[in-house]
């Protein structure tokens, strides 16, 4: 059985009103919904915001609200599928690489609303009395990855780091816009604070070795042949939060 608030969502967005609510005060909860849903994005979305600018960003979000309305009470949780309602959105054809910037812009949100992760650094000195055959590198769940076939991480980081966006990064930017070589942007958390890099196809490679639970000499042999440095890449993925922990491995797996 439908309930009050359910014929009331549906009458907003309904040309109809088949609630048979008070049309004048119908229009006053719709423009009260759009703009909380409005400042609900623009907080989980800023770089499309920037991107598409006030008013279209605006038409989006009533889109939002019609296709996909919020289940809960806590705005923050809401916006899981705009990224891909910004892909069919046929005012949004001259920004093809919007609804990835959505995607990245949703994990960094996602992040910042998770919690801590730990590391045991204890662990970390198996690195020096066991061998590589014999450990295995655990990953957090602090960081997470957007691929995408547009230069994302640039883009993401042209709009949130003032440093960032010189003449030479927007040129560089719309050069690799016209390729189609994919890159990757990895989220990630370091002192309580969400950030973004481009993260290299080959390091991408080896954290998806270290999720499938391989021990570090395999993955390692893995990564010959390749730019990956694991010397360099250690101490950097600890102070990131990406690494965990370092265990023993199952010998007899």
């Amino acid at each position: 059985m439908d309930t009050e608030q359910q014929r009331l969502i549906r009458s907003i967005f309904s040309h109809d009103n088949p609630g048979n609510f008070d049309p004048r005060g119908l229009a006053i909860y719709r423009r009260n919904l759009v703009a909380s849903a409005c400042r609900a994005l623009s907080v989980t979305f800023p770089t499309v915001e920037q991107l598409i600018g006030e008013s279209l960003f605006r038409h989006a979000a009533q889109q939002m609200l019609s296709e996909f309305p919020p289940t809960a009470p806590d705005w923050g949780v809401w916006g899981e599928h705009f990224g891909r309602l910004l892909g069919q959105l046929p005012e949004l054809e001259s920004y093809p690489y919007v609804s990835d910037c959505a995607q990245l812009d949703y994990a960094c949100h996602k992040l910042s609303r998770a919690a801590d992760c730990e590391t045991d650094f204890d662990s970390l000195q198996l690195l020096g009395t066991e061998t590589a055959d014999s450990v295995v590198l655990k990953l957090s769940e602090c960081f997470l990855i957007v691929t995408s076939d547009y230069p994302l991480a640039d883009i993401w980081l042209a709009h949130h780091d003032s440093d960032q966006l010189t003449e030479e990064r927007i040129r560089r930017i719309r050069k690799k816009t016209g390729n189609t070589a994919t890159q990757g942007a990895l989220v990630y958390r370091k002192n309580h604070r969400v950030q973004v890099r481009e993260i290299p196809a080959d390091e991408q490679r080896w954290l998806a070795f270290l999720q499938q639970g391989m021990r570090l000499s395999d993955a390692l042999d893995e990564m010959q042949n390749t730019d990956f440095n694991f010397e360099n890449w250690l101490p950097e993925a600890v102070f990131m939060n990406i690494v965990s922990a370092v265990t023993t491995a199952d010998l007899t797996a």
